[in-house]
């Protein structure tokens, strides 16, 4: 299948039409409950600045491209999945094999797929291309992403969404002849906080390579916000306004239920500062996700060894994980 034929394929020409007509398309649940909640979403925040959704501006030659290469990933957050982490979805079978039941079910056949092949980037040839959003898993891991980086012109406009836990010098010296570099960073906490969070993390390694990328790109910090990390926000805002890098507080997390800000304990909804949070704390929280936060919590410290009270400790005493 070619970029255009997906592109032109039932799926995305029936979005487009529920677009035309006003309507929420099936797959846009997650700002159509962000807007419910008179949040910002990503489609609100792309159309920030009175663009609206015009359909005859896609005909044939692509030029915006959203490339996921895969699940390659070096990390095992909390709050992701094995499709996309590999390392995640390694952990799993280990932790099935030994009698542990993971976070997520369930296990994949192949822990880690990749669908980024020299027949997948000779699609790319020839095409008008003006941008690319790359992300994974993590695309720093991906072996194929030099050899197409080098394929594109300097005019291309790269953006990364990174955990920023990898410098690639090759790479890196690659990107540098791009005239805009937008780098991403999932940052959802600072200091030894993001060493659980988004396991195994080294903050030192993080902080580092995100003032290399200072250098060259244009830096972002994008948390994905959950009852981990909801009560300490203000450390990241802190932290990124420090280094001058645009923050993003859009990125909610909704699933799992478990780690929705919504079911946190109401100890820990007092510590919710950002505005955005607000409507969510004043909902009741699920006694049943509270319950099983504090089972997953405990299966999962126990299996890795390394504890939330000694990286979280607001959070563990909350859920009595003390």
């Amino acid at each position: 299948m070619t970029p255009q034929e997906w592109h032109d394929g039932e799926f995305h020409t029936k979005t487009r039409e529920q677009f035309d007509r006003g309507e929420w398309p099936d797959a846009c649940t997650r700002c159509e409950q962000l807007e419910a909640k008179g949040l910002d979403s990503q489609r609100t925040k792309v159309r920030a600045d009175g663009t609206r959704y015009v359909r005859n501006q896609y005909g044939p030659g692509l030029s915006h491209f959203d490339i996921r290469f895969g699940n390659s990933c070096n990390l095992k957050c909390i709050s992701c999945f094995q499709m996309s982490s590999s390392s995640l979805a390694q952990e799993a079978i280990e932790m099935s094999k030994a009698g542990v039941q993971p976070l997520h079910l369930p296990l994949l056949d192949d822990p880690n797929f990749n669908w980024a092949s020299d027949e997948t980037m000779k699609r790319f040839e020839n095409l008008p291309i003006r941008e690319v959003y790359l992300t994974g898993g993590e695309p720093m891991v991906v072996r194929h992403l030099p050899k197409f980086l080098e394929k594109l012109d300097s005019s291309v406009v790269i953006r990364f969404n990174t955990n920023g836990t990898i410098w690639n010098p090759i790479v890196s010296k690659m990107l540098k002849r791009f005239h805009s570099v937008i780098m991403s960073m999932s940052l959802d906490a600072v200091d030894k906080k993001i060493n659980y969070i988004r396991y195994p993390s080294k903050w030192d390694e993080i902080e580092i390579n995100t003032q290399r990328y200072a250098e060259f790109c244009t830096v972002d910090i994008t948390p994905t916000i959950s009852i981990l990390n909801a009560s300490y926000y203000n450390e990241i805002i802190e932290w990124a306004n420090s280094n001058h890098f645009r923050l993003y507080n859009d990125n909610l997390l909704l699933t799992p239920d478990w780690l929705h800000v919504k079911n946190a304990p109401d100890e820990l909804k007092k510590n919710y500062k950002l505005p955005e949070l607000s409507k969510w704390a004043d909902e009741p929280a699920d006694p049943k996700w509270i319950e099983h936060f504090k089972r997953q919590i405990t299966r999962l410290d126990s299996w890795r060894k390394i504890y939330i009270k000694d990286y979280l400790p607001e959070v563990a005493k909350a859920y009595e994980l003390n």
